[in-house]
């Protein structure tokens, strides 16, 4: 490669196409991170040329930051053109911010800068055929994403994107720094020469043995590193280029959408943020190779499965495409049914993990896989989840957990149902196993979940019991659910947590107080209220409390459970169930909705004995 400093004159100076290729990403700089910094660089250097007017004093070249072109495989129109294989950003906000200065030279009616300025940003009409190529104008054309917005902000037509939001903010910028200068007139002509003259970039020319896939893996725009996406949509252009595929084609039929915001917004999974594309990259590749990999070395794992398999990158951008889809239902997926709920749950308790088998079990299709089967695998893998989160068990192993269950589905995706219960089953350990009918019935019945657990695993729980505790005879009301649904229904401690205020033990009973403290933090004692009827109902006495959940609850489970006793041997055997609310009747709540929990999330042996069309419905 060639290497050289240069001055804006010989970059924008001359009749030239830099063009960026659609395999890049769109444009990222922000106000904040890029415009501002760079607009502070410009002014400076203009100011220091007119002190230097003043008092003869050197002005030093102001060093703006490299950009990398490469050779174009192919002539457009007789304009030299140059592939961008880094600086896109730069050499874009430059063009912007030149628009933007021309503007205000054409405000203050000064043709002379307006004409400079325009010879930075236009080509020689004669140069090209402007009725077949009326891109071939402008001297950087952007990548495929923003040529649209790019085009409409340089004829001067309003937009409402990042590149019109540049625009404006430099001109703005520039008004208001032109009209404080004694001679707005001479400032102009002062900030011209500064972009002609005092403004250099190191150009980097790559030669036909350089590599420029290595050179632009290695290579950030400033201040926004490149991300792993990024990094993939490079590569597979690059080699579909090779190959001769249509690559336009390929970007408007495959690609397009993941340019566009919805899939570029952050999201935090774990302690690490990144872009939604990195995140479904990653849980796709995890599919593909079931293979464990940092997210750091994404790229890279993805750079390994394409030079061993055997594949084409148009199967590869089909493949991308169709489980992109896949991705957005399981993100948009109403909240009804098993599907629904256990996708539900999983966004409150924050597990991610499973979604390599999601992808696999939703990308078989019901030709492979009936919808049955596919219910009856998430219901295992959602009893596993829940049952572990409620024994407050590690999820440290959960990578491997699922990666091994995508293995076992794979074998035998006719049946990935029977192989993943399967599977699942078999797993030892503390960091792996699934908990037995017994063990998970022994905490629902015996623990203070509510101290011991976080509080959204209690929530989950309870809203699960509430749902299932509904018939078709019941008003078809939905539960508020929500991840934010500490806004919409809280938890509630029947016997108050601070018991001693209006609850105290019976005198002829000396043993009813013993243990209340855990007791009270129990399942049995629990149920779900409004946010504003919670702190009303504080700590009153039972008798209060039951009239206020009687004229204010809908639930099934305050009204099926606690201020009528539930259809169980041991609660029907308590007289006058709701006349008081003890410890009697908390366990024997606790029992009954234990009892329940383990009907909804089922055990190996329940989920394989049922037949499959009696395992759908509500969750």
């Amino acid at each position: 490669m060639r290497a050289d400093t240069v001055d804006l004159r010989r970059i924008f100076g001359k009749d030239v196409r830099y063009t960026v290729p659609l395999f890049q990403r769109p444009y990222v700089w922000t106000m904040r991170d890029n415009w501002e910094a760079l607009w502070v660089d410009i002014r400076r250097t203009v100011e220091r040329l007119e002190q230097s007017q003043h008092d003869g004093s050197t002005v030093t070249p102001h060093f703006l930051g490299a950009v990398v072109f490469d050779q174009t495989p192919y002539l457009s129109s007789n304009l030299e053109t140059r592939q961008v294989i880094d600086g896109q950003q730069r050499l874009t906000t430059l063009q912007l911010f030149v628009f933007a200065a021309r503007i205000s030279a054409t405000a203050l009616d000064h043709e002379r800068s307006r004409r400079l300025l325009s010879k930075f940003l236009e080509n020689d009409r004669d140069l090209f055929d402007s009725e077949r190529h009326p891109d071939h104008l402008y001297k950087v054309w952007p990548t495929n994403a923003d040529r649209e917005e790019f085009r409409a902000v340089m004829t001067g037509a309003e937009g409402n994107g990042k590149l019109a939001d540049a625009v404006a903010y430099f001109r703005q910028e520039l008004d208001t720094w032109l009209a404080e200068a004694p001679e707005p007139h001479d400032r102009l002509d002062a900030l011209v020469q500064t972009l002609r003259e005092q403004l250099r970039l190191v150009i980097i020319d790559l030669e036909e043995h350089d590599d420029a896939q290595v050179v632009f893996e290695t290579l950030n725009s400033r201040g926004t590193p490149l991300e792993h996406a990024d990094l993939v949509k490079n590569l597979l252009f690059r080699e579909a280029e090779h190959t001769g595929a249509d690559i336009d084609r390929l970007y408007l039929t495959y690609w397009s959408p993941f340019d566009q915001p919805q899939w570029r917004t952050e999201q935090t999974t774990g302690r690490i943020t990144r872009s939604r594309l990195d995140v479904f990259l990653t849980y796709w590749l995890s599919m593909r190779t079931q293979r464990e990999f940092t997210t750091s070395a994404l790229f890279k794992e993805f750079e390994r499965w394409l030079r061993a398999e055997d594949v084409s990158t148009e199967e590869v951008f089909v493949e991308l495409a169709r489980y992109a889809e896949i991705y957005d239902r399981l993100d948009k997926h109403p909240l009804l049914g098993h599907e629904g709920r256990f996708l539900y749950r999983l966004k409150v308790m924050q597990t991610s993990t499973p979604m390599p088998l999601l992808l696999f079990l939703f990308g078989l299709g019901d030709d492979v896989l009936p919808p049955e089967r596919r219910e009856r695998a998430i219901r295992a893998v959602d009893s596993y989840l829940v049952r572990r989160a409620m024994l407050n068990l590690s999820n440290r192993d959960y990578n491997h957990v699922f990666r091994d269950l995508v293995a076992a589905a794979s074998e035998q995706p006719e049946t990935a149902d029977e192989a993943v219960i399967t599977a699942m089953a078999a797993m030892q350990g503390h960091h792996r196993l699934w908990p037995t009918d017994n063990d998970f019935t022994a905490v629902l019945e015996q623990d203070p979940l509510y101290t011991r657990l976080y509080r959204h695993r209690v929530r989950i729980l309870l809203e699960a019991l509430e749902d299932a505790l509904r018939s078709e005879h019941t008003e078809q009301l939905t539960v508020p659910v929500g991840v934010d649904i500490g806004s919409k229904l809280t938890i509630e401690h029947v016997m108050p947590q601070s018991w001693r205020d209006n609850w105290p033990p019976l005198h002829d009973d000396p043993e009813e107080g013993l243990g209340r403290d855990e007791l009270v933090h129990t399942l049995g004692n629990l149920t779900l209220v409004t946010a504003k009827l919670n702190p009303t109902l504080g700590n009153m006495a039972w008798l209060d409390k039951r009239r206020w959940l009687g004229e204010h609850s809908l639930l099934r489970l305050t009204h099926g459970t606690l201020l009528n006793a539930p259809d169980t041997d041991a609660a029907t055997a308590v007289a006058d169930w709701n006349s008081t609310w003890d410890e009697r009747r908390i366990r024997a709540r606790s029992s009954h909705l234990a009892r329940l929990a383990v009907a909804i999330w089922p055990s190996k042996d329940r989920l394989l004995s049922q037949p499959l069309h009696t395992l759908s419905g509500s969750a």
